[in-house]
């Protein structure tokens, strides 16, 4: 019973640990793109929650800056259509790369889908039950899924076309919605910007980081503050139900470590034992909650795609070590009160 309330407590911080990180991650992928500076209109620094209009054609203009190794084309709309009778809103991007670069293999699976080819991410693909394969039916032009991203954002799902593609199917007409430039090694960012501004009037420059943080600003501002809650809430009723397991676990055998003591048994052996087994039902309880974390996160991913989750290593280390530590403290302080107790008290009727 010790062990399966550790297991638990563990289970429970994790789970919610691990949420917190995972939608705290949701808008990295902005990061992973090819590039390193995005230029957008001037007063666009969320592109899920503004729009940018830019002229298009402007690319090799941008290229001509010092540090500038490529300047591609990024085309983005969010469209509702209906995907077999479910109602789908869809954040779709498109990079319009050159054909001569040899662009990663991760990079073209989750970004540079081919002609006629959409990549989404698992959030989409679980929503819509899409797998890769299947087609979407995006304003009467079909895409076949070439790939899932792992991941996603429950607030606005992502998917990216061809940049072939992108006239026909997001419809800008002759306007391009960013700019995103790839710099040279050694290349100054902030110089870069500000020749990005001065090169295209009324935008703005700023870092993938930069504009992923701004992007993430909605889930930062309106659901971590109470994910973060809940973690604190988790680590504080996580580390009373170990602490007390433990406790009690402990207080319950009094009569036993009396019955020791009366045999002759010295106080250092008799806080040997409770260390020892405070150890035990720390590690036992901790593994087995690290695993049933994992376990559960992704079982519950596939039921709830909203349910992002990211459990890191340093988290369950952490976590781990926490147990021990708490499961130490909790079994001393029994130990320090049986070591004080009479032996004759176990032999009283």
């Amino acid at each position: 019973m010790s062990v399966a309330g550790s297991a638990c407590a563990v289970l429970l911080i994790l789970l919610v640990a691990s949420l917190y990180r995972g939608w705290s991650t949701a808008s990295s992928v902005l990061t992973r793109l090819p590039g390193d500076v995005w230029v957008a209109q001037a007063g666009t620094r969320d592109p899920f929650r503004s729009m940018s209009m830019l002229p298009s054609g402007a690319a090799g203009r941008l290229e001509q800056i010092s540090g500038v190794r490529l300047a591609i084309p990024v085309f983005a709309r969010r469209i509702a259509f209906t995907q077999e009778g479910r109602d789908v809103d869809v954040y779709f991007m498109s990079l319009d790369v050159p054909t001569g670069p040899q662009w990663p293999a991760a990079v073209r699976s989750s970004f540079l889908p081919p002609r006629g080819g959409v990549a989404v991410d698992q959030v989409l693909a679980q929503n819509a039950g899409l797998h890769v394969g299947d087609e979407l039916d995006v304003l009467g032009r079909k895409l076949r899924i070439t790939g899932i991203r792992p991941g996603g954002n429950p607030l606005y799902q992502l998917a990216f076309v061809n940049g072939a593609d992108a006239p026909e199917v997001l419809r800008l007409g002759d306007v391009t919605s960013f700019y995103l430039l790839s710099l040279a090694n050694g290349a100054n960012v902030a110089a870069v910007a500000r020749a990005s501004e001065a090169a295209l009037p009324g935008t703005e420059a700023s870092t993938s980081a930069a504009f992923a943080a701004a992007t993430a600003r909605l889930v930062n501002e309106g659901f971590l503050p109470v994910v973060g809650a809940l973690v604190a809430i988790g680590f504080l009723v996580g580390g009373a139900v170990i602490g007390l397991t433990t406790y009690t676990a402990t207080i319950e055998k009094a009569r036993d470590f009396g019955v020791l003591k009366a045999l002759g048994a010295s106080d250092g052996f008799l806080y040997r034992i409770v260390v020892q087994q405070s150890l035990i039902v720390g590690v036992a309880g901790a593994t087995l909650g690290i695993g049933a974390a994992a376990l559960a996160a992704s079982l519950i991913e596939r039921r709830v795609p909203e349910f992002v989750t990211e459990l890191r290593v340093g988290d369950a280390a952490g976590v781990f070590a926490i147990t021990l530590l708490v499961s130490l403290v909790a079994a001393y302080l029994p130990a320090h009160r049986i070591n004080h107790i009479d032996p004759a008290i176990v032999f009283r009727a």
